[in-house]
């Protein structure tokens, strides 16, 4: 053995100072790989996620995080993208703090700290409050582009766009085209509604509107369009017409006020509902968490009397505590108290959809269930949301809570935008190994027995070789 490493000495010194080098090499090189061992694949990537990102192979993608410096998120979220890596080769991401790049948040349009800039190229998405959830869905929506067409219904005393006080919507505006929408005023009864327009907003309107308008509404619903009504409560005399209106799509419009306990509880107003229970099987709810105001809202719900070929349903609802109050008179003196005999008892809704629906929309709901990111989902009939408030979208709240992720969950549903999948990472399982008498008896051999039998086999017979050869 010693002749035969003298012999090959100099190959060996070779082999030894090549591995060493491979190994500094590979210490002061960044080098990032991970194996996931377990079996359920926790610590992977879905398999939607990472199917998205192998459709988007060939596409550069560019993230911009604005996050706060001493944000603790940060590093679990760096995890994350650094797996988006391994499955895409043009993907970069990189942190900023809006605090201390002003000019770079205000380029991008950037008010809330924990928010994504996805951009790939003339492409841009954004991501408010970022979830595994919520990165899937937005290189989903990078992979299938589509551009939103928003109208706003002026000249009945609505919410303007280009106010930017308390009761304007220049906000909501701005937040509708950072989601790449085409936000614009329309005249009814001048305008009609334009054939791009795909969502129709009437935001919060002050007197009824005519006959001729109401039929360009339905018009707009019938083919296939999105109507999303934000009516406030009005004095008695005002808006009689909108109640009939809601009617005809099963949709009941109280005249009413709701009065709501829990919200001052919570540092809100008695006139400004606390909304924290949603409709989970429903698009626009399905994922929400936080809690929404509506400041001065009244009672929207599904009527009794259901038309055929119309789905009907109550999106959210407010708290136990609240009852819709009738007297308005009395209430707005200040004097309003619960009265069993006129008043309703919370809970109470106040978001209602209504979706147009046949056999065609059954097979097309079904698609959904199917869908994957090999065919885009196939649309439905008309749709419409009837709220019974409006300025819970206006610049003075739009930032409160959840009102923004609401607003803007109803205007991609009318807008039938079903760029959207649910995904669930898979949870490490506890599976104890409950064994029988027999296999205790056999794993007890077998590491009792076995296991030690081989290892003194072995060795002896290295002691035999040893000592003949010695």
């Amino acid at each position: 053995m010693r002749q035969f490493l003298l012999k090959f000495q100099l190959l060996f010194e070779a082999v030894i100072l090549l591995a060493t080098l491979t190994l500094v090499y590979g210490v002061i090189q960044p080098f990032h790989e991970r194996w996931d061992l377990t079996q359920e694949k926790v610590y992977s990537l879905p398999r939607a996620t990472s199917g998205i990102l192998r459709d988007l192979k060939g596409r550069r993608i560019d993230l911009l995080l604005f996050f706060q410096q001493e944000d603790p998120a940060k590093q679990g979220l760096e995890v994350f993208l650094k797996e988006c890596q391994r499955h895409h080769p043009d993907f970069h991401y990189d942190f900023y703090d809006p605090n201390r790049r002003p000019q770079l948040a205000r380029k991008f349009n950037v008010t809330d700290a924990k928010t994504v800039i996805f951009r790939s190229g003339d492409r841009e998405e954004r991501l408010a409050g970022p979830s595994e959830e919520g990165f899937t869905n937005a290189f989903l929506r990078l992979l299938y582009p589509k551009n939103l067409d928003v109208c706003f219904v002026t000249g009945h005393g609505e919410a303007v766009l280009e106010d930017d006080q308390a009761g304007g919507y220049l906000r909501f505006r701005d937040t509708l085209q950072g989601y790449n929408a085409k936000v614009h005023g329309i005249v009814l009864a001048r305008d009609h509604v334009p054939e791009a327009c795909q969502v129709v907003v009437v935001g919060g309107p002050r007197w009824d509107f005519t006959a001729e308008e109401f039929a360009e509404l339905d018009h707009a619903f019938q083919k296939g369009k999105g109507l999303l009504l934000l009516i406030d409560p009005m004095d008695p005399g005002k808006g009689a017409v909108f109640p009939e209106f809601a009617k005809k799509y099963s949709v009941a419009l109280g005249q009413n006020v709701i009065v709501d306990k829990v919200s001052r509880m919570v540092g809100g107003d008695f006139l400004m509902p606390l909304v924290s229970r949603y409709l989970e099987t429903h698009p626009v709810t399905k994922n929400m968490k936080q809690a929404t105001f509506f400041p001065l809202a009244r009672v929207v719900q599904p009527s009794s009397d259901t038309l055929a070929g119309l789905e009907v349903m109550p999106l959210a609802m407010t708290s136990d505590g609240s009852w819709a109050e009738t007297d308005l008179p009395a209430l707005e003196n200040g004097d309003a108290a619960f009265d069993v005999k006129t008043d309703i008892a919370g809970p109470l809704s106040v978001a209602v959809a209504v979706e147009k629906i046949s056999d065609k929309s059954s097979a097309v709901s079904d698609k959904r269930k199917q869908f994957t990111t090999d065919h885009l989902p196939l649309t439905a009939g008309g749709r419409m949301i009837v709220v019974g408030d409006g300025d819970f979208l206006s610049n003075g709240y739009l930032e409160l809570s959840g009102n923004k992720e609401f607003g803007l969950n109803m205007v991609r549903w009318l807008a039938s935008d079903d760029r959207f999948m649910d995904v669930k990472r898979p949870e490490l399982c506890f599976k104890p190994l409950l064994l029988d008498v027999p296999r205790r008896t056999q794993l007890m051999v077998l590491l009792l027995g076995a296991y030690p039998l081989v290892f003194f086999v072995l060795g002896g017979t290295y002691l035999v070789i040893r000592s003949r050869t010695s």
